[in-house]
């Protein structure tokens, strides 16, 4: 396996570097970012509100699981078009001399309405609305986890058309499966093979790439990032999950959120991206963190064909620019 031993600023050309999360390899191609001015998006949320599910009025339009304040100021509903249900038969098949398995798409899938204002944007949210949000993802992530076969609750937020939005309208997806697969399996397969957890003090590690760190958390843009501006929020205690933040570093975790999302928004312009939360409520090994992806390029030959990400702008450059500009 390859690893660097050298900075970009030494070289002439690219490097490959090993990403310690996942094991993916990343090529780092410094001088090809984008300008911002190429990438900006415009019209995120879309002009017309008519048909929109989550519009206040249209409360009738989907089947509501929770709502927030009267009138509401947040929702938890099913999602429309799920890729997952709980009615479906839950099942293990294997054909083919086992070449062939497949298990029956048991699960849920349910979406957190972050605001009744179809134009918000989840940064600029007033703070104590967005702790509220916060609680509510904890809730439901505490009550998907009591659902029988149910391995492994997956909070995430697309935002924009190059992010996956299908909606405008500011909203959280929360999926439950019935295993633990992607790339959280990956993380917890290799803290476990390494009988530590990398995750612990790694803000020194990190050190040239550090963004903005608090009293309980610190922003990266890891060494073997993906994608371009790549970020990750770490908790500096040791947490597997969500709900086991004290109150106190449930405020600082919003503040550092809102700090990334809004720097990145200062340096790029308005974005499309994703974030993810990746925790696991019961693996006490796990090491909870949010991983964001500005998404500034479209995973194309090498990333589909081989699992090898091409990033244009190098976590360092990034770390520079966010130190210089940061919210």
């Amino acid at each position: 396996m390859i690893f660097s031993m050298v900075y970009l600023d030494q070289l002439n050309g690219s490097e490959i570097r090993k990403d310690y999360r996942t094991g993916y390899l990343s090529i780092i191609v410094p001088g090809r970012s984008k300008r911002p001015e190429e990438v900006k998006e415009k019209d995120m949320a879309g002009t017309d509100v008519s048909k929109c599910p989550f519009e206040p009025g249209n409360e009738n339009m989907s089947n509501e699981i929770m709502r927030y304040g009267d009138p509401w100021s947040i929702r938890v509903i099913e999602n429309k078009f799920p890729e997952l249900a709980p009615g479906t038969p839950y099942f293990l098949e294997k054909k083919g001399k086992n070449l062939l398995k497949s298990i029956g798409g048991y699960g849920y899938n349910e979406v957190i309405i972050e605001s009744p204002l179809h134009t918000a944007v989840l940064e600029d949210l007033p703070f104590d609305h967005l702790l509220n949000w916060l609680e509510i993802l904890i809730e439901r992530e505490d009550v998907l986890y009591t659902k029988k076969y149910i391995k492994h609750v997956f909070i995430f937020k697309n935002y924009g058309v190059a992010g996956g939005e299908s909606i405008g309208h500011p909203h959280t997806q929360i999926m439950a499966y019935p295993i633990l697969a992607g790339n959280v399996r990956k993380e917890l397969e290799n803290i476990k093979k390494q009988g530590v957890c990398f995750y612990d003090g790694l803000e020194e590690v990190e050190k040239e790439r550090l963004l903005t760190e608090n009293d309980s958390f610190f922003a990266v843009a890891p060494f073997g990032s993906r994608m371009p501006a790549e970020s990750m929020i770490v908790p500096k205690r040791h947490v597997n999950y969500l709900g086991d933040l004290a109150d106190k570093e449930k405020r600082d975790f919003i503040s550092i959120l809102t700090s990334v999302l809004s720097t990145n928004k200062k340096i790029y312009g308005r974005q499309s991206y994703n974030l993810v939360v990746h925790d696991i409520k019961t693996e006490p090994d796990f090491h909870m963190h949010v991983e964001i992806y500005p998404r500034m390029s479209t995973p194309a030959g090498i990333e589909l064909g081989q699992s090898i990400f091409v990033n244009t702008i190098t976590p360092e450059d990034y770390a520079e620019d966010f130190r210089r500009v940061a919210v």
